[in-house]
């Protein structure tokens, strides 16, 4: 009996193994890893999250900070490698449109749920990408990113076809990235019509700690 139990436990553990699993993938030259939670139903559409990593990181990196939130929500989690290890480039705005579309073929997204979110680096890149193409996706979050060093990269208007929600997270302690980056943000944003909140985050400085993502992806599901 103990031994049936025992490879009826096993078996469990296989099949949920199978799926919820991460999928590395590319597209031309830029690489991608996928996170697909046992919840996913082919027969439903998924909501997705886009994550960028910050200088020096990596698409896994993102895969593990959000994993248990996709895998409760069901959502399914893309995070892309930059070329530039320490940087994101404008250009490979292209790559990530490709990627969408990549996933399309082979998962059923809802493509009016489609997130943004970034730490530091990744966050500039959330920032590009969700303000100057608003109507590519339903809400954005950066975390902790230098929002003037591109403030003149952004097209900010009340003639864009939506105005995208937008929260901001930011440490009140971070030594890299100051405080007033975020305060500057949502005063410009919210003088555009934006609609934006502000996470002032007390007693942290420039790192990510767990629960930030819960912050992020509860957030999301209310947008």
């Amino acid at each position: 009996m103990k031994k049936l139990l025992f490879a009826v436990i096993f078996l469990s553990l296989i099949s949920l193994s199978l799926q919820a699993e991460v999928i590395e993938k590319k597209v031309g030259d830029f690489s991608y890893q996928l996170y697909k939670p046992d919840s996913y139903d082919p027969s439903k559409t998924h909501p997705l999250i886009i994550a960028f990593h910050e200088s020096t990181g990596r698409g896994i990196l993102m895969i593990d900070r959000f994993r248990e939130q996709a895998e409760k929500k069901g959502y399914l989690l893309a995070c892309p490698d930059s070329g530039d290890s320490k940087k994101w480039s404008y250009s490979e705005k292209d790559d990530v449109f490709r990627m969408i579309e990549d996933i399309k073929q082979s998962f059923n997204l809802d493509p009016s749920k489609i997130y943004l979110t970034g730490f530091s680096a990744g966050a500039l890149f959330t920032y590009y990408l969700g303000l100057n193409y608003p109507e590519r996706f339903k809400a954005i979050a950066p975390f902790a990113g230098p929002f003037t060093w591109i403030r003149n990269d952004l097209f900010l208007s009340y003639d864009q076809p939506r105005q995208i929600p937008v929260l901001i997270l930011q440490g009140v302690l971070d030594s890299v990235v100051n405080l007033e980056e975020a305060r500057i943000a949502k005063q410009t944003l919210e003088s555009f019509g934006y609609p934006v909140k502000l996470r002032e985050l007390g007693g942290l400085n420039h790192e990510y700690p767990a629960h930030v993502s819960w912050i992020i992806v509860n957030w999301f599901e209310s947008n």
